[in-house]
């Protein structure tokens, strides 16, 4: 569908008015001003009149190539083309800038007709919103300065540009017609990730109330499949600092962990304790495992997260790693001398650990044996062989019982019994060694 803006044939006499201050002129012009309204023809283009507040804002009809939703057409004549063409040359030439031009014919026009009027009598365009298309946020501020007030969809239109935000700032008391909508459009545009925190302080008094908008405004966005560092980066500019946490007990800053959001993290991780949890017992280290990156586990090994700390299933960091086959991240955790077993290898390394308990207490009988048998004869090399070797095996036992992969698991008491033997039977080899040994220097 073809949108057409109509240029009436009164606009160059009010501008002429407007230039030359005729009232005469127009005064004319405006009470031969067609009313504003859009037709539809068979055809399906749509014809648009406009009140003259907004032909002061293009000041000439745009060409064809030029970036519009109307295609402008004007009703002149010949010498009303002629002399248009003439004032905008002599305009061109003073120096003034577009703005300044058109805050001046707003002046004026001001003296004859109620700007206010006019432009709240049509919706499309929106005046306020062709400003900011066209930025002229000098002629924006004029008329907030000259007591026009905005609606709350203007008001979050204009805030997203920060060329206008200054003027709303400075009016605000006096440019938004109304506040509680505006607040309620605001919320949602923060809620939303986008920067509305400081407007939002400018409406309401209560900061707490503000802060908790802004805080949930970042967990909200931390926790969207595609949100995007820099639009969580502009929360935290605001003062958000992830002290509010999700039906689960995830904060902003868990869920940024587990994102790879290492500049949010970075910012965020100063507000917290660093051994917090969710509800699943789950730390920071369990959410950095997720994110498979070593910079994020990196990080946290920095910051002094715990990194084998276990949930409430006991399902430690590097078994999560294991568990969601997070190559990188197990990778990262050995590189800092963090590694676990698998249920099968911890049961090897105990059974490993029993087997050489078990056979250092063999070798006690075995000694005696020997020691008491007439076939042999130098029964003294039998018993101390014996005793290096359950020596040897007992220590060796120890060593791999109180190394960094030994699972920390409750043992049955048999087992327990087992080491209690292994103990004292180490103890009698060794004791009975230095008897032997004893009687030997002596004889």
């Amino acid at each position: 569908m073809e949108h057409v803006l109509l240029w009436p044939s009164q606009y160059p006499l009010l501008l002429r008015g407007l230039i030359e201050q005729n009232g005469a002129f127009i005064l004319d012009a405006l009470e031969s001003w067609p009313s504003c309204s859009t037709s539809k023809d068979e055809q399906g283009v749509e014809t648009t009149i406009l009140p003259p507040v907004f032909y002061l804002q293009w000041l000439k009809p745009l060409e064809p190539f030029e970036s519009c939703y109307f295609q402008h057409i004007d009703e002149y004549d010949e010498q009303q083309q002629a002399y248009t063409q003439q004032l905008f040359d002599h305009i061109e030439q003073s120096g003034m800038t577009r703005q300044a031009i058109s805050i001046m014919l707003l002046e004026r026009l001001a003296h004859y007709s109620d700007l206010a009027l006019q432009i709240g009598s049509t919706t499309l365009p929106n005046f306020f919103e062709l400003l900011v298309s066209l930025k002229y946020e000098q002629v924006f501020e004029w008329c907030l300065a000259a007591n026009m007030s905005l609606t709350a969809q203007e008001v979050i239109t204009a805030w997203e540009h920060e060329a206008f935000r200054a003027a709303i700032e400075q009016h605000i008391e006096t440019c938004i017609a109304d506040r509680a909508q505006t607040a309620t459009l605001a919320t949602d545009k923060l809620l939303q990730g986008e920067e509305y925190y400081s407007l939002l302080e400018l409406l309401f008094d209560d900061k707490a109330e503000i802060s908790l908008l802004l805080e949930q405004a970042l967990l909200a966005q931390v926790m969207l499949d595609d949100v995007k560092q820099p639009k969580l980066m502009g929360l935290l500019a605001q003062g958000a600092q992830g002290s509010v946490r999700d039906e689960q007990g995830r904060s902003a800053l868990m869920w940024a962990v587990e994102k790879g959001f290492v500049n949010v993290v970075e910012k965020l991780i100063a507000y917290h304790d660093i051994n917090e949890c969710d509800e699943q017992g789950q730390t920071l280290m369990h959410f950095a495992v997720m994110s498979n990156l070593a910079s994020m586990i990196d990080l946290m090994i920095a910051s002094g997260v715990n990194a084998t700390q276990t949930d409430i299933h006991g399902q430690s960091p590097y078994r999560l790693a294991m568990k969601t086959s997070a190559l990188v991240a197990k990778k990262t955790l050995e590189q800092h001398g963090i590694k676990e077993l698998s249920e099968k290898g911890k049961l090897l390394k105990i059974k490993q650990v029993h087997i050489l308990y078990a056979l250092a207490s063999l070798l006690l009988p075995i000694q005696l044996a020997l020691f008491f048998s007439e076939q042999v004869e130098d029964k003294s090399l039998f018993v101390w062989g014996g005793t290096a070797v359950g020596l040897l095996l007992f220590i060796f036992a120890r060593n791999v019982r109180r190394g960094q992969l030994y699972p920390n698991l409750p043992h049955p008491w048999s087992l327990k019994g087992l080491t209690a033997i292994s103990w004292l039977s180490v103890s009698v080899q060794v004791l009975f060694a230095l008897l032997i040994l004893s009687a030997f220097f002596r004889g």
